[in-house]
């Protein structure tokens, strides 16, 4: 008898990108990243929202896939009003026979994809394993007036499926844990890809701190989208028109796909519009460069899991700054925290930070915290549960046929 192949399914509404050449891509949804789930699957189906492009992969920035044995299955996009009630039964029924021949189903949350497959999954009582990296209720919540009324179905969703859920993840070590409880086998593991950190990083930032004008410097951010509002650019843009009156000449970088036609629009507004620099996408190497030169890191957002951009920021040693919400306060000192919503907050954050003594004492902590999030730590409790979770199948599947 032959070896056994083992079949999984991953689902996330992403999105994953499709080029000119018909040639899927992505910043994060990559080879490096899907590798992890084929150490206990031997094929791959990978279900996910996809969006079409004119242009090739090189002119997107963005890495192809090129793994053998996966397959996409493109969907369109669900989380609309459409989608949401209209195409439900449509995908569903695309879908099923997939979850039915997948031993092993991988559930990246919060996610109306995975929200559909897994109320399959628990329909033909198949454990499955979710992967938590957010809160519903804070993305729909800061994503609008449909988000508003969307966001308690979401938020009852992820509870639920998270809840069902026999192995779960969360990128978090307290907060969505706390807000979706799992009573089955769990762990933490954030989605950052760090390699070993180099002491030299942090004495280049303390040298750079030193030679620092403190009245014009560099803020940077990273997105997966510029047009998603819920991220706060537009916080950090009116904080620099206040701090502009104040003297201070704020470059402010963002980094992430998108046309940033509101952005543009709110900075042309604030009369900040020369300081706004849309950069477009980054590939890892180009990121952590870009990281290197940043005076200050800055997250905004008023929906996050464990920000990943905030952990490389931090890799680097340099000084960051964030909301106080989700997982960010696991990462950074109280006095680094604001309410996105409060323009005084955020633009004292800025101005307490910025003298010699707090922006190295900030660097020597990020950098030191930055040390728990390299990939060897993080994949070691990974692989650890993904294997869990094979065992528990292959055995229940031999338990079934006694």
């Amino acid at each position: 008898m032959g070896k056994r192949v083992i079949k999984g399914l991953f689902c996330f509404d992403g999105p994953l990108y499709k080029d000119k050449n018909g040639i899927y891509c992505n910043i994060t949804l990559t080879d490096e990243m899907f590798s992890r789930y084929f150490s206990v699957v031997d094929d791959l189906i990978i279900v996910v929202r996809t969006f079409n492009s004119n242009k090739s992969y090189q002119e997107l920035n963005m890495k192809p896939l090129t793994m053998k044995n996966a397959k996409v299955i493109e969907i369109e996009n669900l989380n609309t009003i459409k989608g949401f009630i209209f195409n439900r039964k449509i995908f569903e029924n695309n879908v099923k026979q997939y979850v039915e021949e997948a031993d092993l189903i991988f559930a990246r949350m919060p996610s109306n994809i995975s929200n559909f497959i897994l109320k399959i999954a628990q329909d033909l009582k198949k454990p499955y394993l979710v992967e938590n990296g957010g809160c519903a209720w804070d993305s729909y919540w800061n994503h609008g007036l449909i988000g508003k009324l969307i966001a308690p179905l979401m938020y009852y969703y992820e509870y639920k499926y998270v809840k069902g859920a026999t192995f779960a993840t969360y990128v978090t070590k307290q907060f969505l844990q706390n807000r979706y409880p799992n009573d089955n086998v769990t762990t933490n593991c954030s989605n950052v890809y760090l390699k070993t950190i180099d002491d030299e990083i942090l004495k280049q930032r303390i040298e750079k701190i030193h030679a620092m004008n403190m009245k014009k410097i560099i803020v940077g951010q990273a997105v997966n989208s510029i047009d998603v509002k819920y991220k706060g650019e537009h916080f950090v843009l009116k904080a620099m028109k206040t701090l502009k009156q104040k003297g201070y000449d704020i470059q402010y970088q963002i980094v992430g796909p998108g046309k940033g036609t509101f952005l543009k629009k709110v900075a042309s507004k604030l009369n900040v519009e020369n300081q706004l620099q849309l950069l477009g996408t980054f590939k890892k190497d180009e990121m952590i460069e870009w990281y290197k030169n940043l005076d200050i890191y800055i997250q905004p957002s008023k929906q996050e899991g464990l920000p990943r951009s905030v952990i490389e920021a931090m890799s680097v040693g340099c000084p960051c700054l964030g909301s106080d919400i989700a997982g960010i306060p696991e990462l950074l000192d109280k006095n680094c925290l604001f309410n996105p919503n409060h323009n005084r907050e955020i633009v004292r954050s800025i101005m307490n930070i910025l003298n010699d003594e707090n922006l190295i004492t900030q660097a020597k902590k990020n950098f030191e915290r930055s040390k728990a999030y390299t990939i060897e730590d993080i994949e070691l409790r990974r692989k650890k549960i993904f294997e869990q979770y094979k065992d528990f199948v292959i055995k229940k599947g031999v338990n079934e046929n006694d």
